[in-house]
Order: structure tokens, then C-alpha cells, then sequence
């Protein structure tokens, strides 16, 4: 499969418009509509590389030089995800993301309580 024929599979897979893709890469419309079609030879290793990213694919997939991609690669969606937290959030909420997550049911229950509780003292608010 041709690299213009990957971007839009699974740019159709993600539900997304090429609109939608040029903002996420920072390119215009008609740029991902050339990169589609097969118009654009050498696409920067810049685009390529947040278009990977964004559909959670290998740069090699995305250009055609891989056959497969398991889309279930639960791996992948983790780091994918636990990153866009630590972006957003800070490696705190990470962490305790990651301390949760060893609790049981009811240590998952009473952690949420003392958050809550805590949440509401003035001295600890944003």
C-alpha cells in the first residue's frame, strides 16, 4: 500500500476530515489532500512523525514499508495516552494514575473519597 493510501485510511478509520489532519500536523487542507493522492514525493520527517504519532503508528507503517498494523496494539494506545495525560495534566497526575490502579475496588472507593474530601478545602485549590 502507498503512503498517500495509509494517511487516508486512517485518517477515514479516526473519523477525521483532512481539515482535521492538516491542524493536528500544522498543514493546510490541500496539503493532506496532495499526500493522499501521491502528489508530494518528500513529506517532512516532521509531518510524518506527528502523523505516526496522532494514529499511533510507526513512521515505516505510514509510509508503506510495513504491511501490518494491529490496531488493537494496546501497548502503543497506553504510552499514547499516558503521555497526552503528562502533557496536560503533569507527571503527578500520572502517578497517581499509576498508584490507583494497583487498588482494589474498595482502596479505588476510598481513595476517591479523601480526593473529593481534599478537593473541597480552599487551602488545596487552584
Amino acid at each position: 500500500m502507498k503512503m498517500g493510501d495509509v494517511i487516508k485510511k486512517l485518517r477515514e478509520e479516526k473519523g477525521i476530515t483532512q481539515e482535521q489532519l492538516g491542524e493536528v500536523i500544522g498543514v493546510q487542507k490541500s496539503a493532506i489532500r496532495k499526500y493522499e493522492k501521491g502528489e508530494v514525493e518528500n513529506i517532512k520527517r516532521s509531518s510524518i512523525q506527528k502523523m505516526a504519532e496522532y494514529f499511533g503508528v510507526t513512521p515505516c507503517y505510514l509510509m508503506g514499508w510495513e504491511e501490518t498494523y494491529n490496531h488493537n496494539n494496546k501497548l502503543s494506545k497506553e504510552v499514547a495516552l499516558i503521555e497526552e495525560i503528562q502533557n496536560m495534566y503533569g507527571k503527578e497526575a500520572v502517578e497517581l494514575l499509576s498508584i490507583f490502579v494497583e487498588l482494589n475496588e474498595q482502596g479505588k472507593t476510598k481513595a476517591l473519597e479523601n480526593i473529593s474530601d481534599i478537593s473541597e478545602i480552599p487551602r488545596y485549590q487552584n
